[in-house]
């Protein structure tokens, strides 16, 4: 299992959808509210177990999370959508 690389994870949303309006810190920002929902909803927690393991929906939920929670006008919700959708398979590219 590799380690989590905010730069590689950068390297890899920018390879995965169009975010060149955004600079590598937007989107780390991005990176940060979806730690930030997983802390708020206890997927952090060291007592995860198999009842815990995210699910499908959970792009929805953390693109929904943001939109909510971000003003910057460049950020749309499907550009979001987009970031949180890449961020997550970079997770999974971890595994």
């Amino acid at each position: 299992m590799k380690l989590y690389d905010e730069k590689e994870a950068v390297r890899f949303i920018r390879s995965r959808c169009d975010a060149a309006v955004l600079t590598d810190d937007d989107i780390l920002d991005i990176i940060d509210m979806i730690f930030d929902y997983y802390d708020e909803n206890g997927d952090l927690d060291l007592d995860f177990d198999d009842e815990d393991v995210p699910d499908d929906d959970d792009a929805a939920k953390i693109t929904e999370y943001i939109s909510e929670n971000v003003d910057d006008e460049r950020l749309t919700h499907d550009l979001i959508g987009d970031i949180v959708k890449a961020e997550l398979d970079y997770e999974d590219s971890l595994l």
